[in-house]
């Protein structure tokens, strides 16, 4: 009887990893690969929105205090057309003979007439965009939230290998994926 048995470990090695990699093979239904699959587009999908979201509330945030600036610069330019006629018909009211002064001041007032307009109209149309991009980070908002779910519920399904969690995990993801381009709008 010989003293020592030689055992080509490498080959047994081989084997043993075979038969590991059936046997999880075998544990796991095939439906369990895609639900990593699925987490990961939602993950991909989840990331962008959330990007996007976050840069559109900074866009809404700047054209909102663009829109402040405008109709403070509306109310200024309101203001010295008060003050301009106000002082003209205190000149108008004593008969004052300085004739220049006083086309100066309708000047004035017809140049600051003439800013009111395009500075009021300015401020709506930045305030508009404001409420635009505000309501387009909602819908990116709603899609982080939607695809968070949608991963959520995909590792619940994988955990305990319960297929229709998985469907609903799609059809939450799958929402999630509407909302996102809906965004795009």
């Amino acid at each position: 009887m010989p003293d020592h048995i030689e055992v080509e470990p490498h080959g047994i090695e081989e084997q043993i990893a075979e038969e590991h990699e059936k046997a999880t093979e075998a544990r796991a239904p095939m439906w369990v690969r895609y639900v990593g699959l699925s987490a990961a587009i939602f993950a991909v999908f989840a990331a962008v929105a959330a990007l996007r979201s976050g840069a559109l509330i900074n866009e809404a945030t700047i054209d909102q205090i663009k829109a402040a600036d405008r109709w403070t610069e509306y109310q200024a330019s309101r203001e010295k057309e008060h003050l301009y006629t106000v002082a003209l018909d205190e000149m108008t009211d004593r008969g004052s003979p300085n004739a220049a002064r006083m086309r100066a001041y309708r000047g004035q007032i017809a140049k600051e007439v003439a800013k009111e307009r395009p500075l009021a109209a300015s401020a709506r149309k930045l305030e508009e965009d404001s409420a635009l991009e505000v309501e387009r980070h909602h819908a990116f908002e709603y899609a982080v939230a939607l695809l968070q779910v949608g991963i959520a519920l995909g590792a619940v399904a994988a955990l305990s290998r319960f297929k229709p969690a998985w469907y609903v995990s799609l059809a939450a993801g799958v929402c999630g994926l509407v909302v996102f381009f809906w965004g795009f709008r």
